[in-house]
């Protein structure tokens, strides 16, 4: 078969543009596509990235503070009792003995280490002497703190108050 001039320009050009057709379909478009994929998936990890480094930075600055509180706990001396020390701010606080009760309980938290909290019931205190024994309480010698507080009127004397105060400690079990 013998095509002239004009008709092989023509069936050239159609198979130029099949050619041009088919590595628009089958290589760059895949190309493309995967070029889009690939920023989007470099977008997403990055992210990832970011919120783990922000998650390991809290990581190691609730670790710093794991082993501020460990170092605070080994460093406790025994000698210093959480009741003797309750006794001690009452005193300083001015508060007579009748007015205190205190009931402790210690509970494991782990194998080594104990939460003592200690229920003190302060009746017929006025407001000044309240505020004036918590904040004794929150002192550097106690190592803990407040854990509950409920404050009402006192039954007997309704110009005072009943307060409830739950003091909370940890401490290291002591090994035998």
């Amino acid at each position: 078969m013998h095509l002239a001039k004009r008709e092989k320009l023509v069936v050239l050009g159609g198979a130029g543009l099949l050619v041009l057709l088919l590595v628009l379909q089958f290589a760059v478009r895949p190309t493309v596509e995967r070029a889009s994929t690939l920023r989007r998936v470099v977008a997403e990890k990055r992210e990832i990235l970011a919120q783990l480094r922000a998650k390991s930075q809290e990581y190691e600055r609730l670790q710093a503070e794991v082993g501020r509180l460990r170092s605070a706990i080994s460093g406790q001396e025994e000698s210093r009792k959480i009741l003797s020390t309750i006794e001690r701010v009452r005193q300083a606080a001015k508060l007579p003995e009748d007015v205190l009760s205190m009931k402790p309980t210690t509970t494991a938290i782990d194998k080594e280490y104990q939460e003592t909290v200690v229920e003190v019931v302060l009746d017929s205190v006025t407001l000044a002497q309240l505020i004036d024994f918590l904040s004794q309480l929150d002192s550097p010698d106690l190592p803990g703190g407040i854990k509950a507080l409920d404050v009402g009127r006192a039954d007997r004397n309704p110009g005072a108050l009943r307060a409830t105060i739950q003091l909370a400690t940890v401490a290291r079990i002591k090994r035998m």
